[in-house]
């Protein structure tokens, strides 16, 4: 049972309800519905003194986070997942560059070449914008559960054997401005190690999977109720690029890319995915099981149209 998330009129995050309850509220014009995934709905009245704070766990990777949040009074968790990370920013980095330098020998008009240009951050772009979709993730949270701390996965980096320097991994940088951007939304960081994530999730008979290992993170091994499905967030890319040659239409049958959708399909059943690209006779999408899943328009059903995150079931 997924448990449904609750604001006030003035946007203040409350405890989760029951999806019956969540139901008779909407029923009775007690409030009005936000978000379809996660579901989420607001009261038409404020709540002078909310209730509920929550601890967040990350298991912070290179491809994939887990992502879990906990009632640290009930040790109830109300949200569980796996990020997706984006691996195509060096990729695209380095093709600009490569545009760039092209043009500066063709002798044409182009920009001067810059040597020192990181001014906001030192951090590499491909290792920045991982860390920002998590950072993206819990603030999105913010906005429906009262999250007072986070902990942190930490690493063990031998910098003798890797001849790296005292002060220097991308691991280590990495995790540290994570940190540091966590406390800046006013978050208590604690940090933890793989080996005693291990312990606790072998105590708590957990399998290995990014989100039970947030679990385990988050828990510190005490027994829980878990009271939520198994999410798939995917960070959508924040500027599109509205010249590209492979996009061939914005906007076709009503549907748009990223949408999230349900179809119906003779072999799947009911398949519910974000939507991949729009073509002449059918429509792919993103699901758990493919990255490409052709659905017909006649049989898809517009759920969702995200704005930053994309949240499906797994």
């Amino acid at each position: 049972m997924q448990k449904v998330f609750v604001m006030d009129a003035e946007n203040k995050p409350l405890l989760p309800c029951h999806p019956a309850r969540a139901r008779k509220l909407l029923d009775s014009g007690k409030a009005e519905l936000i978000q379809v995934l996660p579901f989420s709905i607001r009261l038409k009245r404020k709540v002078d003194n909310p209730a509920g704070s929550f601890k967040a766990g990350i298991d912070d990777g290179a491809r994939h986070v887990g992502v879990a949040i906990l009632n640290d009074k009930t040790n109830e968790v109300v949200f569980k997942g796996q990020i997706d990370l984006r691996q195509d920013v060096k990729l695209l980095m380095e093709k600009r560059s490569r545009y760039r330098r092209v043009r500066r020998y063709r002798k044409t008009r182009h920009r001067k070449p810059r040597f020192d240009n990181r001014t906001g951050s030192k951090l590499a772009p491909s290792l920045r914008c991982r860390k920002d979709s998590t950072l993206r993730f819990i603030a999105d949270m913010q906005k429906r559960l009262n999250i007072i701390s986070v902990t942190i996965e930490e690493v063990s980096f031998n910098h003798a054997k890797n001849h790296y320097g005292k002060h220097f991994s991308q691991v280590e940088v990495g995790k540290l401005y994570l940190r540091e951007r966590l406390a800046g939304l006013g978050l208590e960081v604690e940090t933890t190690r793989g080996w005693i994530t291990k312990q606790y999730r072998a105590t708590m008979g957990l399998s290995k999977k990014h989100s039970n290992d947030a679990i385990a993170i988050v828990a510190c091994g005490e027994e829980v109720k878990v009271s939520s499905k198994e999410w798939l967030i995917k960070p959508r890319r924040s500027k599109e690029w509205e010249k590209n040659p492979t996009k061939k239409c914005s906007e076709k049958e009503g549907f748009r890319h990223y949408d999230i959708v349900k179809a119906s399909h003779r072999s799947k059943g009911e398949v519910m995915g974000s939507i991949r690209s729009l073509k002449e006779k059918a429509i792919t999408i993103r699901t758990t099981f493919s990255d490409n899943f052709a659905v017909s328009y006649r049989k898809t059903k517009l759920l969702q149209r995200p704005r930053g995150l994309i949240f499906t079931h797994c």
